[in-house]
């Protein structure tokens, strides 16, 4: 069963529309990926590499709990956790809500609106300038992916929120 919308984080906020740029991990690979790393594909695994492979976008454990009510949220939360060590997706955190998973290989940066929550993503390598002078003059590394940017979308800054 595919998905006819994406529950994405925040909920109602963030509008499914498909990936800039396509994935470079083929569900082979992660399943590869997944039984090298030392974990059994069970039937509940399959189920949640494909609805992630499928999604487009962002999904949250619960999300997906939802979708899968016959799949227990600590299972769910154990595989993920497999998943990400394995490479097979990664996450990042949107706000104060839950953590939102996606499928590997797509190399974006989510800048949430501080005012209206939409996500953007926007390619990673737009930083690049960033991370070159933030290393040059004050020794810094920039790491990013594991949380999101904050700023305001052009729609809120138009409005004046």
């Amino acid at each position: 069963m595919g998905w006819s919308w994406v529950t994405t984080y925040p909920v109602d906020v963030t509008a499914a529309r498909e990936p800039a740029v396509p994935s470079v991990l083929a569900f082979d690979d992660a399943v590869r990926r997944v039984r090298d790393g030392g974990g059994r594909l069970t039937t509940a695994r399959r189920q949640l590499l494909e609805d992630l492979n499928a999604a487009g976008g962002r999904v949250t454990a619960e999300g997906l709990a939802e979708r899968h009510p016959d799949i227990d949220l600590a299972t769910i939360y154990r595989s993920l956790s497999h998943f990400e060590e394995v490479g097979v997706i990664e996450h990042v955190h949107l706000g104060h809500g839950p953590a939102a998973y996606r499928w590997a290989g797509v190399p974006t940066i989510a800048a949430v609106c501080a005012d209206c929550g939409i996500v953007t993503d926007i390619p990673a390598a737009e930083l690049d300038g960033l991370a070159e002078r933030l290393s040059d003059e004050y020794g810094l590394r920039l790491e990013l992916g594991h949380f999101a940017l904050s700023v305001r979308c052009s729609r809120c800054v138009t409005s004046g929120v």
